[in-house]
């Protein structure tokens, strides 16, 4: 009983039979219907009626709401409040969703070998290294897969009066969906980009079970009025001589 009253609570008015179709995945194949016709409006350039916006707007809301409620989705979960609240401000976000992608790692890895070459003579040492832009999210690692996009990393070293090397890292990513529009020029196909939501049906019945969306009709969103891209970043420091320790 209070598990329901939660739902009736965090998810009120049309939200609670959607919330609970994606978290059970009973009803799933009518919400694929509808996302699918949505899917196909957007693609055609179509307008969509104040119905079709708020089936939009309430879904999404869903998936911000349901992300915060689970750990590994939490960060994701707030990135889908920002864009969905339309204000457009930088969202600054904890290091480990970046720190945990090995895409990540491999691009602070060159970095560092970049800067620790030219600290062997300091009046080399730049003031900043910009990172090229790279595909951040980690398919093993489903924070970062769910969170991130194309992004760089910026590197601010400085050397201690003891002589240690550290780093000020900042890791950024425009939070700015695909439109169909760059899908069908980028890979010839609308959708190139979709991502399959799991439930507990779709985990013990199999894939099929899962909501299939498009990045693309998340990027229509912003056509629609529904959504405004933002930068989502994070800063850590890193000492170079810990970890050449470790």
């Amino acid at each position: 009983m209070s598990l329901i009253l939660a739902i009736l609570i965090i998810f009120p008015g049309r939200q609670t039979p959607m919330a609970l179709t994606l978290a059970t995945g009973i009803g799933i194949s009518g919400l694929q219907t509808t996302v699918d016709r949505l899917e196909e409006k957007a693609i055609r350039g179509e307008e969509f009626s104040e119905e079709d916006k708020a089936f939009l707007q309430n879904l999404y809301t869903c998936f911000a709401k349901g992300g915060k409620l689970i750990v590994v989705a939490r960060q994701s979960g707030a990135m889908m409040d920002r864009y969905l609240d339309g204000s457009g401000e930088d969202l600054r976000t904890a290091p480990r969703i970046f720190q945990g992608s090995r895409r990540v790692q491999h691009e602070m890895g060159l970095m560092k070998k970049w800067i620790q070459r030219e600290a062997e003579e300091p009046s080399r040492l730049r003031q900043a290294y910009v990172s090229r832009t790279f595909h951040m999210a980690d398919p093993r690692f489903f924070e970062s897969f769910i969170g991130l996009y194309y992004g760089r990393l910026i590197a601010k070293p400085t050397i201690a009066v003891d002589g240690v090397l550290k780093i000020q890292w900042r890791a950024e990513t425009p939070w700015h969906w695909p439109s169909y529009d760059n899908l069908l020029k980028t890979y010839g196909d609308y959708h190139a980009w979709c991502f399959p939501v799991p439930n507990a049906r779709s985990l013990l019945f199999g894939p099929k079970y899962c909501l299939h969306l498009d990045d693309g009709l998340g990027g229509h969103l912003v056509n629609l009025g529904l959504a405004k891209p933002f930068l989502v970043y994070s800063e850590w420091e890193e000492d170079l001589s810990a970890a050449a320790e470790d």
